[in-house]
């Protein structure tokens, strides 16, 4: 199959599954109750306008795993750009709550790429790549020992 005039009308058709995960702003646990069910919509309709299927979509409080199938001429980074791009703009405006962060995602994302992996697999993985979080708050301040002499 030619690759430069790949049509998606056409008799054999190629595709790739990818797997994306991606998070919230300072992953913060946002995406619960009204908000995730509009995530979950909007994922899904901007699917027909970025040419690519959604086969599964699972939305937590502080990640969205999202498994595609789309055609070789398609990137990984077109998808996951279309798709962060409008649900940003949409939720942002219906739900004022989450103008409290600068923006809704963070730049970083996970794509891996196959018909053999899992959900569970796959947010693992993006688990294993994040750094460690730090505690909210400021920090204690340590006790300093005393200056005495200890009692010999």
């Amino acid at each position: 199959m030619d690759i430069q005039n790949y049509s998606p009308d056409a008799e054999e058709t190629w595709t790739i599954t990818y797997h994306f995960v991606w998070g919230p702003m300072r992953f913060k646990p946002c995406l619960i109750g009204e908000i995730a069910e509009r995530l979950r919509a909007l994922i899904e309709e901007s699917a027909s306008e970025a040419h690519y299927a959604p086969l599964m979509v699972v939305v937590r409080p502080d990640r969205v795993y999202l498994a595609a199938v789309a055609p070789p001429t398609m990137s990984p980074h077109q998808i996951v750009c279309q798709v962060k791009a409008r649900t940003s703009r949409v939720l942002r405006d219906e739900f004022p709550e989450l103008t409290r962060i600068p923006t809704l995602w963070t730049r970083a994302y996970l794509v891996m790429a196959g018909d053999q992996l899992t959900a569970e697999e796959v947010l693992r993985r993006f688990e294993a790549t994040q750094p460690p979080r730090r505690p909210r708050g400021r920090p204690r301040k340590i006790q300093v020992a005393s200056l005495e002499a200890e009692p010999e």
